[in-house]
């Protein structure tokens, strides 16, 4: 699940590359490095924990860490989406809207084994609470 969860975190790393193209362009004035070691924070999270055999720690945060990096990737995409709606960004003459667009929404396909670990995750947390519960250590 490790090496899976890794491999497809870089789709977050693609999609934070389209995603720094509207964000480069809402906050001109902000350093470039800036914007994108915020939009790079999900990949970031999903690398580091995902990076090693076992995760560093239990099964809860491991999945509140993929939890969340869900949501921040998610958050950003809709106010992009929400901000090029208001300003309407021309096409800078490098790279077009829509593979701006592209980019950023093919880091959702991280999201299908995301999906997957967390709920593994999950059904491997309930069964060791039943599992205590039933037996209570000594």
């Amino acid at each position: 699940m490790q090496g899976i969860l890794n491999i497809s975190g870089y789709a977050l790393l693609v999609g934070a590359f389209g995603q720094s193209w509207f964000y480069t362009r809402f906050f001109a004035h902000v350093p470039h490095w800036l914007v994108l070691g915020v939009l790079l924070l999900p990949w970031l999270a999903v690398h580091t924990i995902s990076f090693c055999n076992r995760a560093p720690f239990g099964p809860r945060p491991y999945r509140r860490c993929l939890l969340g990096a869900m949501c921040w990737y998610t958050l950003l995409t809709v106010l992009a989406e929400t901000g090029q709606h208001f300003m309407r960004l021309p096409p800078d003459g490098h790279i077009p809207v829509a593979a701006a667009r592209c980019l950023m929404y093919f880091g959702w396909i991280s999201f299908i084994p995301f999906i997957r670990a967390y709920r593994l995750l999950l059904k491997y947390e309930t069964e060791e609470k039943k599992k205590s519960e039933v037996c209570p250590p000594k």
